[in-house]
């Protein structure tokens, strides 16, 4: 599906980046990003309600025939074997380690119990959670104090709930405030878990690919990812070919809130899913100040998925796309969380996305 807008932290999308994202896109009080819906301000076609793309983009003129070299297309066999180690990954075994101590980068098995002033609370009991030290997944500190230990250890971790942090209730229902507050946890390290890869043969690619995607030999299964990544590098040099040569007049405010409440939904929802408020999750999640320097940070990528958006419906405008059924069909069980209307409007990206690589010259 499409993903949410600057929703992730790159290198070159730090608070000061982008220094004029606050007059630009506001403050996050601005925006009802609480109540966000992924239908909600696109029409039964997926294109933007009121909005006209031709009337905020100029396409290039060989928009619909696009040259690009092939050496610029072909995968590369570092962009293969990383798809292929990503594929084994996925496929790992675990083996339970307990002969050496943890250390930063391990990913461990434990149980806890936490307490504030001796009280128990709501969320603060796990038993067999699996936590990679140094993910930053939990409270600042606390998987620090893990490194070290050995698999059989029951130990104390003592750790301080960030500001804004929500209230817990203990065991009679009574409010346990954890703002600001230390809090004590008692650990187990049960053990550390590594990944054993399985061999990549051919015997290993029949039995998890034969019968699914007709792939049954190592050289098939390269093939198969190497045509993969080819047609992910066209669609993707197609749009920043897009994006570098069309003239943008404005962006229409329709579409920016939209990216904008997308991105902060996204942090709300996480934000109330791990018991923090909005600034203090952003602050520990991902090293902005608060929700307004998030603004500021991811302003570029905003202001980068709306362009595509725009770009997305002003090809179809011009060439008159619509998706073909299969097409919508294949989002059809996404409808109850995304709604039909963003459901047709990222079908329809498939429709634009298809036309335009078929189109595209590659010498």
């Amino acid at each position: 599906m499409l993903g949410a807008a600057g929703c992730s932290k790159s290198a070159d999308s730090s608070s000061a980046a982008s220094s004029t994202a606050a007059a630009v896109y506001g403050s996050a009080e601005d925006y009802d990003y609480e109540n966000f819906s992924y239908s909600s301000g696109l029409d039964e076609n997926g294109y933007w309600e009121g909005v006209k793309a031709l009337d905020y983009v100029t396409l290039p003129e060989n928009f619909a025939s696009l040259t690009f070299k092939r050496s610029e297309i072909e995968p590369t066999e570092e962009e293969l074997q990383s798809e292929i180690d990503s594929l084994l990954s996925d496929h790992a075994t675990e083996k339970q380690v307990t002969d050496r101590a943890a250390a930063d980068g391990d990913t461990v098995n434990i149980d806890y119990a936490g307490s504030v002033d001796g009280v128990a609370f709501s969320g603060g009991t796990y038993s067999g959670y699996s936590l990679t030290l140094g993910s930053g997944t939990f409270i600042d500190g606390f998987e620090d104090q893990i490194v070290g230990h050995t698999p059989g250890e029951t130990f104390d971790v003592t750790v301080t709930f960030p500001e804004g942090y929500s209230d817990s209730t203990d065991s009679e229902g009574n409010t346990v405030v954890l703002s600001g507050k230390k809090a004590v946890f008692s650990v187990t390290l049960n053990y550390i878990s590594e990944k054993v890869l399985p061999e990549l043969t051919d015997a290993w690619v029949a039995e998890n690919y034969g019968e699914s995607d007709d792939v049954h030999t190592v050289e098939e299964l390269k093939a198969l990812y190497q045509k993969m990544l080819y047609n992910t590098n066209l669609q993707n040099a197609i749009m920043d070919d897009l994006l570098a040569n069309s003239t943008f007049k404005e962006l229409p405010k329709e579409v920016t809130d939209y990216q904008v409440n997308q991105c902060l939904n996204y942090y709300y929802t996480m934000a109330n899913y791990y018991g923090y408020d909005l600034d203090s999750f952003v602050q520990t999640a991902a090293g902005y100040e608060n929700a307004d320097d998030l603004l500021e940070g991811m302003s570029d990528s905003i202001t980068t998925y709306s362009k595509e958006a725009l770009l997305y419906q002003a090809v179809a405008e011009t060439l008159d796309i619509v998706p073909t059924q299969e097409q919508i069909d294949t989002y059809s069980s996404y409808t109850g969380t995304y709604g039909e209307n963003y459901c047709t409007m990222v079908a329809l990206m498939d429709a634009v996305t298809d036309a335009l690589t078929e189109s595209a010259v590659v010498s």
